[in-house]
């Protein structure tokens, strides 16, 4: 097993467009690391590095105490999983998974121990014979992972391997993975552009945007404190909702939106002194927006009047679109006996011990690490 560690890793492409910059990531021995963020933000040029698959422009990387930025592929020791399976279509399972060890000339009663332990390990022993297209779309993500998992690397490399599943089946091998990563006790990387995996699979996730790293961090951290407004708004499902409005000071601090005005805790009123009279981002998650229970309100709860505008039954909870002075809402709650009507006034309340504020310029969260 190993560790990965990039070093300021850049990747220039010929036409000079620059995928990656200055990433550095330390992956400890058997952790389980997601890369995530939008399609062309660099993640997947990341793992190809990597891999040995696109040369690194400038930067170090190193798998264990080895510097293989020169190391072919077939010498880096890692085995990669790929989106499209890459399976060989004229092959059964046994020979798909048989032959990279076939390559590297082990002997027969070898390849034969581990195909059959792989495929015991994924549930596939009874498939070994058939051709790729007998099999299933999961089956053969399944077959995909055993030729990875044969090889005994000491890092497994995963390229978006359930994007092509469905949503059912999703779930299912992220759970199957997490599992495999459990018992294999290995180092992993892993990309996706679902927040939901990332949040689910991950030791740490490393978001990234533009080819930059925006944080590296657990999955709860990324999710209570977002270092920027694209992390908090990339992270959480459904994705933070985002207001407008300026700090204004009258008995204590306020966020006020023109159409609506919430209290700032005090415990966040230190970080936004500086920005009375200014204009800010406030962001609230959708979970973190109630409805009133019955009772007086907890001081640092802010009520805003709404509109209901759409109403979605999701089974044991709501997602309830609303508008709010000028701006839009979600906010998720659970299902009720009487669900709201679209064009209904609802009175709402903002947790804002949750709430974060981002500064309009930098979009960086004002007083990050302090809450």
């Amino acid at each position: 097993m190993a560790s990965v560690r990039l070093n300021n890793v850049t990747k220039v492409f010929d036409n000079k467009v620059v995928a990656v910059r200055n990433v550095n990531v330390d992956i400890a021995d058997k952790e389980f690391v997601v890369l995530v963020g939008p399609s062309g933000c660099g993640k997947s040029t990341t793992l190809r590095m990597i891999a040995g698959l696109e040369e690194v422009t400038e930067g170090e990387i190193y798998i264990g105490d080895r510097l293989v930025n020169d190391v072919p592929p077939k010498d880096r020791d890692i085995a990669m999983v790929f989106q499209n399976y890459a399976l060989y279509p004229h092959m059964t399972v046994y020979q798909n998974m048989a032959f990279g060890l076939k390559l590297r000339k082990y002997p027969k009663k070898e390849i034969d121990k581990r195909v059959r332990e792989a495929a015991e390990i994924l549930g596939i022993s009874e498939l070994l014979d058939r051709k790729p297209k007998a099999l299933s779309g999961g089956q053969r993500q399944r077959v995909a992972v055993g030729r990875a998992i044969v090889r005994n690397p000491q890092v497994f490399l995963f390229d978006e391997p359930l994007s092509n599943l469905d949503a059912k089946l999703r779930v299912q091998m992220r759970t199957e993975i997490s599992k495999l990563h459990q018992r294999l006790e290995t180092t992993m990387i892993y990309v996706t552009h679902d927040q939901v995996e990332a949040m689910t699979m991950g030791d740490r996730i490393v978001v990234m945007r533009d080819g930059l790293v925006q944080q590296i961090d657990t999955p709860l951290a990324l999710y209570n404190h977002p270092k920027n407004k694209f992390v908090a708004g990339f992270i959480g499902s459904p994705s933070m909702n985002f207001v407008d409005g300026r700090v204004v000071q009258e008995n204590g601090l306020w966020f006020d939106e023109g159409g609506f005005r919430v209290p700032i805790p005090p415990e966040r009123q230190e970080a936004l002194a500086a920005y009375v009279g200014r204009t800010v981002t406030l962001g609230i998650r959708p979970e973190h927006i109630s409805l009133p229970q019955g009772g007086a309100a907890s001081s640092t709860a802010g009520e805003v009047q709404t509109v209901v505008e759409v109403v979605e039954p999701m089974g044991s909870e709501l997602y309830l679109y609303l508008r709010a002075g000028n701006s839009d809402l979600v906010a998720r709650v659970p299902t009720m006996g009487q669900q709201p009507a679209e064009g209904e006034s609802l009175s709402v309340l903002f947790d804002m011990q949750k709430a974060h504020f981002f500064d309009p310029d930098t979009e960086e969260t004002i007083g990050y690490g302090k809450h």
